[in-house]
């Protein structure tokens, strides 16, 4: 039987997630003004972020910081190779603005190090919350001193 996990344990991965969407949109807004490198492939910093952060706020266990991080690095890699597939549907699906900022349109080898780099931001981030979970969740015995 799975645990039941309380409801303020999600509470601080869900605005975390809720940040890196907003540091999305200002990676959006100021791209242009980026240099080269951050303009053309810093995106994928936020997105494998936002993607880390989602999936711990539906299962904010700290055992699964690791597998979590690795999982979204490993599946965002996946996906930039799958640009390299040509399948009617999914090519369609790719022209589209959701599609292109969902999946990307084009394979390019220098998207893949944001993703790691995304993911160890993620890890630290996942750390530092499910630290700072563990030191509110003391209880009144574990405190007492005999």
């Amino acid at each position: 039987m799975i645990p039941l996990i309380p409801f303020r344990t999600r509470v601080v991965p869900a605005i975390a997630c809720l940040i890196s969407v907003a540091l999305c949109f200002l990676y959006a807004y100021y791209r242009s003004e980026l240099p080269h490198w951050w303009s053309q492939y810093g995106g994928g910093i936020p997105y494998v972020l936002f993607w880390i952060l989602l999936t711990f706020t539906v299962l904010p266990q700290r055992s699964y910081i690791m597998g979590i991080t690795v999982g979204v690095v490993l599946m965002t890699c996946g996906l930039e190779f799958m640009q390299l597939v040509d399948v009617g549907w999914l090519t369609q699906f790719r022209t589209t603005k959701f599609g292109a900022a969902l999946l990307g349109n084009t394979f390019v080898w220098m998207d893949i190090p944001p993703y790691f780099i995304g993911g160890a931001i993620g890890w630290v981030v996942l750390f530092l919350i499910s630290s700072r979970e563990e030191s509110t969740n003391v209880s009144p015995k574990d405190t007492r001193v005999d």
